[in-house]
């Protein structure tokens, strides 16, 4: 049964009404929509697209602040949520794929020019990734730091490694050093974090490669 809000004056309702129609409110937005009853389809199609998904899910549920901050950027004043954001970036380009080739760690927020080259010196259980910054930046834009995450590389089918590991440089050259790893291939991003003339915070898309441990 649908609850009402100043039914008279129709300013909102959450529920449903004769299982026909469904009320509710998301972010804030008031909604309705038609009733149905959820399908469970098992299809191989299907199937891959959910392993993805629950993948996803959990990559996001133990990333590190360094990764989720720029996802909530991303979503800030969009009607979606931070992993929301994450998940519309990778679903589509990790379905159904063997590795995490085409994994996006940072999609950019507020216009952040991105890196133009990472460069990865593998150590012992550990990789050295140098950023390069780009020498022509907008107006009043400062370079606030540097930013690195890897994740082991992994089918997102069946992946159960979800630990990303994160580090930042803020000085010049920017160098950031990932410790504690296995020696194994990661996929790695670098992005970039300015300062805009306003004093908001920009996020740049990252660059991708990888690196093995020895």
């Amino acid at each position: 049964m649908a609850k009402t809000t100043a039914p008279l004056l129709s300013f909102g309702g959450s529920g449903q009404i004769g299982k026909t129609m469904v009320y509710g409110s998301w972010k804030g937005r008031s909604y309705v929509r038609r009733h149905v009853t959820p399908a469970n389809p098992q299809s191989a199609e299907q199937t891959i697209t959910r392993n993805a998904f629950s993948f996803l899910q959990s990559v996001y549920k133990y990333a590190p602040a360094l990764v989720t901050d720029v996802w909530t950027a991303y979503a800030t004043g969009l009607v979606m949520t931070a992993r929301n954001g994450f998940t519309k970036f990778n679903l589509p380009v990790l379905r159904g794929e063997p590795d995490l080739a085409n994994m996006v760690l940072s999609g950019g927020a507020n216009g952040g020019p991105p890196p133009t080259n990472a460069v990865v010196t593998p150590g012992n259980n550990q990789l050295s990734v140098a950023v390069t910054a780009p020498t022509t930046v907008p107006t009043g834009w400062t370079l606030t730091s540097a930013v690195v995450a890897a994740i082991e590389d992994q089918d997102p089918d069946s992946g159960t490694l979800f630990t990303i590991t994160a580090g930042e440089d803020t000085t010049d050259p920017y160098t950031v050093v990932l410790t504690g790893l296995n020696e194994q291939l990661y996929q790695v991003r670098a992005w970039l974090k300015w300062a805009r003339p306003d004093g908001s915070v920009a996020y740049s898309p990252d660059f991708a490669t990888t690196g093995t441990p020895t």
